[in-house]
């Protein structure tokens, strides 16, 4: 239970002046891995593979060793000598670095690289675990300034049943991640056994007129029982008890949604999804869209990511929780990219131009949207 976990120690660790000791272990699916992990103080030196700290080798096999100042580093690890060469890019990234020891684990996978061509304009590709397709999930595209790359990203679809994905992208650089959540939902952090997968090809150039084709790898959060093949190698020894009693300080992973850091008290929007017979429509996400600088709603917004985003209950009820302002408020069955044909749809309509607007700190309830299948 090691990968996605950071675990924080304040001792009397002596380390060289404004340095923090840094530790932790690097596994491939048969066990400790021999590889290097490198810490980049952006995404953009990551990408440009500039100013990284390498490590040193730790005192067991698969262990190494980083004195790193505080800040926050996007930390990943390599080993080019493996043939094909193996790749871990940690789902927490970037990782604060305070004054304590932190011990942070890796699973290193297949570096693939992308594949491009004429041809329609988009990125496609597969999301594998353990070498075979998964079967659900959502998979996001982020532009590579929408670090740190969680929540919806400008679009998000859902991984078909072959565990394959496509999205029809204007020319730009894309970081492409899939998660898949053991509850089946599209937003959240990763809880145990969910499934984070990303490839060192990020970010990905689309050129015009050109497709490219990646393969994400998948590794669990947090369940290395179920990451390590069978006969592999278990690095883990009488410390596991005390690292995992550990690991419940620390930082979770945060998705995008309800988060913010402003001081202001947050707006609550509260209330029902129903169909237009008055059936409560469960499990459908309601999306709150900036309307201040947008006077009438326009379709093309549910391409881009909304800041807060909920999902309705069983019984249709939803809480969401916003910065002050004025929102359009959507319900549907995904998001990022314009509503499929029988998509349930619907927008609210008790204003003239669709939008609702709330001050710090008020609550709106009774809020209703009522949603049905768009027609061809």
């Amino acid at each position: 239970m090691w990968q996605h976990i950071v675990l924080l120690f304040c001792l009397g660790i002596t380390t060289p002046a404004s340095a923090t000791i840094i530790e932790g272990i690097v596994l491939d699916d048969k066990g400790p891995a021999t590889a290097s992990v490198i810490a980049y103080r952006s995404f953009s030196e990551l990408h440009l593979k500039a100013n990284g700290i390498i490590s040193s080798k730790g005192p067991k096999p698969g262990q190494y060793k980083l004195d790193l100042a505080p800040g926050k580093y996007y930390l990943v690890a390599q080993d080019s000598n493996h043939t094909p060469p193996l790749f871990g890019y940690h789902g927490l990234n970037p990782i604060t670095i305070g004054d304590c020891y932190q011990w942070i684990p890796f699973f290193v996978l297949p570096e693939l690289p992308v594949q491009c061509e004429p041809g329609f304009q988009g990125i496609s590709g597969a999301v594998l675990y353990k070498g075979a397709p998964i079967t659900h999930g959502s998979v996001s595209a982020y532009t590579s300034d929408d670090e740190p790359f969680r929540g919806m990203g400008v679009l998000t679809n859902s991984i078909g049943e072959d565990g394959k994905f496509w999205f029809e992208l204007p020319p730009g650089s894309y970081v492409i991640v899939a998660r898949q959540r053991q509850d089946d939902t599209a937003i959240g952090p990763l809880k145990q056994g969910d499934l984070f997968c990303y490839s060192a090809a990020n970010p990905i150039k689309i050129n015009p007129a050109n497709t490219c084709e990646v393969n994400l790898h998948c590794y669990p959060r947090d369940d290395m029982d179920h990451y390590l093949a069978q006969g592999a190698d278990d690095p883990r020894g009488k410390r596991k008890a005390a690292r995992r009693d550990a690991s419940l300080q620390s930082v979770s992973m945060q998705e995008a949604g309800t988060q913010t850091s402003d001081k202001d008290p947050l707006a609550i929007i509260a209330g029902r999804v129903t169909d237009i017979y008055g059936v409560p429509m469960p499990s459908l996400v309601v999306s709150a869209y900036p309307a201040d600088d947008l006077p009438l709603f326009q379709m093309y917004v549910l391409r881009f990511k909304s800041e807060f985003l909920t999902k309705t209950d069983k019984k249709g009820f939803f809480r969401l929780e916003t910065k002050p302002g004025s929102y359009y408020l959507v319900a549907r069955e995904k998001v990022g990219d314009a509503p499929n044909v029988g998509e349930h749809f619907g927008l609210f309509e008790e204003s003239v131009n669709h939008n609702l607007s709330v001050q710090s700190g008020e609550t709106k309830n009774g809020i209703q949207l009522i949603v049905e299948p768009i027609m061809p």
